[in-house]
């Protein structure tokens, strides 16, 4: 089986963009794969930080890339904006490309459910954390984040947005009619379901195994061996997610797979969330 970090590394930078291309500022990198690196120093980098909050780590694995396998020069990364004495933002990544020419790049990786029914946010498209939306997060990416380095890097020949993701539907819920203006038509999905709704996990495969999804690796696909002690049957996931939200709230992102080529391969990626969110999560 591939290093984790190295699949990860492979789905970020290959994967398709949760910007629309009438919106997306995406940088025109060539696709990654297991010959462009040597997937221990992959991990030696990704450890120096031993990230669990999901962004961070993709920031991590672009950081990698661009500086490792693209061999570009890292001008700054994280570099923090002050104003009058206070911290307004902090650029990603200012870099020079193969020709020179300096570009700012933000990074964000994000995940949304897509909830018809008006709600307090404002959006229909929230995060598990309902304090985050995709309306929310493409404002603020385009309107600040790109915007803060104008005035201090002037040399900038490209600001460019790298954001992927994906946005997961309800089964028993109609798609909607229209996206967002600035969502990829071709985006990856998912399915969400609620704590009450935790039968409907016995409508996927008979011969399906489940998994918890645990940070920061919510990136590739899943992949196990077939005496994976992390594997659980539809029965057993059933008793830990309802054990789950009997103590906290905090929605659960779990994976189904199915036997494949002597591992367990994932088919479908399901969050899980209280029967009160988005309410209880704000």
């Amino acid at each position: 089986m591939t290093d984790q970090a190295a699949e990860d590394l492979i789905w970020a930078i290959n994967s398709p963009s949760l910007i629309r291309t009438s919106f997306d500022c995406s940088p025109s990198w060539p696709a990654c794969s297991l010959a462009d690196f040597a997937p221990d120093s992959l991990q030696k980098f990704c450890d120096q930080h031993a990230r669990h909050r999901v962004g961070r780590y993709f920031e991590d694995l672009v950081h990698f890339y661009l500086k490792v396998i693209r061999n570009f020069e890292i001008v700054e990364h994280g570099l923090q904006i002050q104003e009058s004495g206070r911290t307004v933002g902090e650029l990603d990544f200012l870099y020079r490309n193969a020709d020179g020419e300096l570009n700012h790049c933000e990074t964000a990786v994000k995940f949304y459910l897509y909830i018809p029914e008006s709600n307090d946010s404002g959006s229909q498209f929230i995060g598990p954390n309902a304090a985050d939306n995709f309306e929310r997060k493409t404002c603020r990416l385009f309107d600040h984040q790109l915007k803060l380095s104008e005035e201090r890097f002037p040399s900038i020949v490209k600001r460019e947005a790298f954001v992927k993701g994906r946005i997961f539907y309800h089964p028993l819920r109609e798609l909607p009619e229209e996206l967002p203006d600035a969502l990829a038509p071709d985006h990856f999905r998912g399915m969400w379901i609620r704590e009450s709704e935790l039968e409907l996990l016995r409508s996927l495969d008979v011969d399906v195994k489940f998994c918890v999804a645990r940070k920061p690796h919510w990136l590739a696909p899943d992949v196990a061996s077939l005496n994976d002690s992390k594997l659980r049957t539809v029965d057993e996931i059933y008793e830990q997610l309802r054990q789950h939200f009997a103590e906290r709230r905090t929605p659960q992102l779990i994976n189904a797979l199915i036997a494949h080529d002597d591992f367990w391969r994932e088919s479908q990626r399901i969050f899980v969330v209280s029967d009160d969110w988005p309410n209880d999560a704000r």
